[in-house]
């Protein structure tokens, strides 16, 4: 059994690394991931990261039932497991617990990275009892429960490569992490989006107007005279996206637009079936959800609209994107900066998909 190791900041740097003799012999790694969808595509990279550190290891990723498409097509992982946190029936929620640790606990794991490192991690990671256990230290049970522990950071920059520093002591430096995410869509999704749009015969902004909280919405009238001036503009046909228990956004939209010309309407659909849709679009339109993270993924040239969090937290550089964000007044993050708002000037975001439209075409005429 591997030793406690503890890693101490000096100077910002994390200087201590695990012997290699203990990282010679990793044949199975499980990694953690649980959170939602776009907390999942903000960890890929990660993932990318430790199966190129160990190429020839078995990679098993424990997440939510909701983000297993996420992760189903990509060649980093060999398994996806469900496991699902909701504790409604108890009862249930107890006996799946139990029953999914214990047949997790007999693959006999040589590594667990603990990347969701929040209070239902603790007892998973006991029971599985991997050979080294990496997370961070910022609580008693996470200390108890791992031996190999990382200096929690102050997640005030880029939240991937935050997240990498638990990967310093595997030997995995944070310079080898990219700041962008990766999905790969089924064949399948890719046919249904070539029938999809087969009466198409414009180019196509796709439009995401939902979000899980009401500060990540901009409005959904906004929306609709940012499309009517693109449409105008650039000759560009909205698609716009229906999100789960928000159906009436797009509703909306579709029923306001229809004054000023034809939008494709997307019934509610998968992740996959959105992604190959996605593919077929030419620039992408969105707040801050996973729908982001996922035309990110896919290398859509994207005008993202920050209302809430801040974009140098999850911004890429392997994608083509312009930001609008507008601090408020008020609302700081645990960094002390200033959140967004959802009081984006229209102006301020046709101007910045003016700005991704350049840059496209720069890019296009530069090869």
């Amino acid at each position: 059994m591997i030793n406690v190791l503890i890693f101490f900041k000096i100077e910002g740097l994390i200087v201590s690394i695990i012997d290699s003799p203990a990282t010679e012999q990793i044949n199975r790694i499980l990694i953690l991931g649980w959170g939602l969808i776009g907390d999942l595509f903000i960890r890929v990279p990660l993932i990318e990261a430790i199966k190129k550190h160990f190429p020839n290891s078995e990679i098993t990723v424990v997440v939510d039932p909701v983000c297993v498409m996420v992760l189903k097509n990509h060649p980093a992982c060999d398994h996806v497991i469900p496991f699902s946190r909701d504790k409604h029936p108890l009862k249930k929620y107890l006996k799946n617990y139990i029953s999914q640790a214990v047949a997790l606990r007999r693959q006999r794991f040589d590594l667990c990275i603990n990347l969701y490192f929040g209070g239902s991690s603790v007892f998973l990671t006991r029971v599985i009892n991997a050979r080294i256990r990496v997370c961070f230290d910022h609580t008693p049970a996470l200390c108890r429960a791992n031996n190999v522990l990382t200096p929690l950071p102050l997640f005030c920059g880029n939240w991937t490569l935050d997240l990498a520093r638990m990967l310093i002591p595997l030997g995995i430096p944070l310079n080898s992490i990219r700041r962008g995410t990766s999905y790969y869509c089924s064949e399948g999704a890719k046919q249904f989006s070539t029938q999809f749009l087969a009466k198409n015969d414009s180019q196509i902004v796709a439009i995401n107007l939902g979000a899980g909280a009401d500060e990540k919405r901009w409005p959904v009238e906004c929306f609709v005279e940012l499309a009517v001036k693109l449409n105008r503009e650039y000759g560009l046909k909205p698609l716009v996206f229906t999100n789960p228990g928000m159906e009436h956004l797009a509703d909306e939209f579709i029923s306001a637009y229809h004054r000023h010309g034809e939008a494709i309407h997307a019934p509610l659909m998968s992740i996959d079936h959105v992604a190959g849709l996605m593919l077929q679009c030419d620039y992408v339109v969105t707040g801050d959800t996973a729908l982001m993270h996922l035309a990110f993924a896919l290398k859509r040239p994207t005008l993202a609209l920050f209302t809430y969090t801040r974009p140098e937290t999850v911004g890429p550089e392997d994608t083509r994107y312009v930001s609008c964000f507008v601090p408020g007044k008020k609302d700081k993050d645990a960094c002390g900066n200033l959140k967004g708002t959802t009081d984006i000037p229209l102006d301020k975001v046709y101007h910045g998909f003016c700005d991704l439209v350049k840059l496209v075409s720069n890019e296009t005429v530069g090869g």
